[in-house]
């Protein structure tokens, strides 16, 4: 048995029983003893020829080389591995039927796998059997290239087409970063480069296009059938314009700043997430040490904002003061030693939001009230809608006022965490005492409603 190393990975073997086509898992033999190896080998590979005729390419055997299993398949001649110096729109539409076909067949595959495909002579393409890739990519980090950390079935396949288009149009990865960890945050974050800073002249349809494939939301990105129309449209009209030398040049310091801008950006949050939090904290120490300094010198000296106000409009008062971030106005409403939870969170929220918006420029929290107005408009990635909304207040006995509302505040995690928007219903009952200048809330009993 002689062995070949042709290119990226594959192997040449040459056995009494004829030439075989093989490619190494990166999964060590004593990992590969746990496999169901009668299952990987049922699901044969998929050979999708230039005239668009389907065939299986079965697993032959496993062999043992250079210390991981290597699967072994008929030998096709002339195969090249499928890189990005290779791509053109016309070999990403080759793929299309072979992506419609493992759809409809139900193949556990997530998106186009970088150690999966090869070209055919003929113009067609081989895909290696999708169980045996699914497993090779859940141990093999840099079998990832194309595939979305997140998304599943077809918005997967859309992401892979994207980033083949995006490394067809500038010999780069979209999300090249130094490690895996911050590839996969860079996808999950949506930090994408403009592509014009890479291809200038690109028709900005083809970007918005390509952009919504990587990182738009759930609901606009591309189906196969899009991709069809879009890379019919690439292929006989041609997606980037050429450009008279000023524009090329203007456009491409234009776009380098918003990279540069980006780049800038992603720095800043990786500094925040590592040491932010310790000024972060040192900050909300002081700012509470003041306020708590200069709280009797300012209540000694003036009289509440609630002074005459019945308990009814004290609680509103407390309410929008809350809606508003308004911890001083909150503390008047406040009988000593009452609401410090409230207080506190407020003040964590409003310095978290100032900090960030200093080191990661984000903007503020929406008052959730109008984000709820204005149809609930998907927001950047940590930034949730803050506030209080569905307020109802019931006048009870004894000088005690039922609040019902919803309370939209980040979620348990905090800035890091990936939920959009997070609320909560709660009941508080307030109990009132008059005070020397006004009345106040002397107590709150706060209930989570289901």
């Amino acid at each position: 048995m002689t062995v070949n190393k042709i290119d990226n990975g594959a192997l040449e073997f040459h056995t009494p029983e004829g030439v075989f086509l093989g490619f190494p898992t990166g999964i060590s033999t004593r990992r590969f003893s746990s496999a169901d190896t009668v299952a990987i080998r049922k699901s044969e590979g998929l050979i999708i020829n230039g005239t668009g005729e389907i065939s299986s390419w079965p697993i032959e055997r496993f062999i043992e080389f250079e210390g991981d299993m290597t699967a072994l398949g008929p030998w096709l001649d002339e195969s090249k591995p499928f890189e990005k110096k290779t791509l053109t729109p016309e070999r990403i539409s080759r793929l299309l039927p072979a992506i419609g076909l493992l759809k409809t067949a139900g193949f556990p595959l997530n998106g186009l796998y970088s150690k999966a495909v090869r070209w055919l002579s003929d113009g067609g393409v081989l895909i290696y059997p999708p169980k045996l890739i699914t497993w090779m990519v859940e141990l093999n980090q840099d079998s990832r290239m194309w595939t979305h950390p997140d998304r599943k079935g077809e918005n997967g396949w859309s992401f892979s087409l994207g980033v083949l288009a995006w490394q067809a149009l500038t010999c780069s990865d979209p999300f090249a970063g130094e490690t895996d960890e911050e590839r996969r945050e860079r996808i999950r974050l949506g930090i994408l480069p403009p592509l014009e800073s890479l291809t200038p002249g690109v028709e900005q349809n083809a970007e918005a296009f390509i952009r919504k494939a990587l990182i738009g939301p759930e609901e606009t990105i591309p189906n196969l059938e899009d991709w069809k129309v879009f890379l019919k449209l690439w292929l006989h009209e041609g997606i980037v314009s050429a450009l008279p030398e000023t524009e090329l040049q203007e456009r491409k310091v234009q776009a380098r700043n918003k990279a540069e801008g980006i780049e800038k950006k992603l720095r800043n949050r990786r500094w925040f997430r590592k040491s932010g939090w310790k000024l972060l904290i040192s900050v909300a120490v002081i700012a509470g040490i003041l306020a708590f300094a200069s709280a009797p010198i300012r209540k000694a000296l003036e009289a509440p904002v609630t002074a005459g106000m019945p308990p009814m409009e004290v609680a509103e008062t407390y309410y929008r003061a809350i809606d508003n971030m308004d911890s001083e106005v909150m503390d008047d409403c406040l009988a000593k030693k009452i609401g410090n939870d409230d207080i506190r969170l407020i003040t964590t929220v409003y310095v978290t939001t100032k900090m960030r918006q200093g080191y990661e420029g984000i903007g503020d929290a929406p008052k959730a009230s109008e984000w709820i107005k204005s149809g609930k408009p998907e927001l950047p990635e940590g930034v949730w809608p803050w506030g209080i909304t569905d307020l109802t207040l019931n006048k009870l006995n004894d000088n005690r006022i039922e609040a019902r509302y919803l309370f939209w505040t980040p979620p348990e995690g905090g800035t890091e965490s990936g939920t959009s928007a997070w609320s909560v219903s709660r009941i508080d009952i307030l109990h009132f005492t008059q005070g020397r200048k006004s009345w106040e809330i002397s107590g709150i009993q706060r209930t989570m409603e289901e």
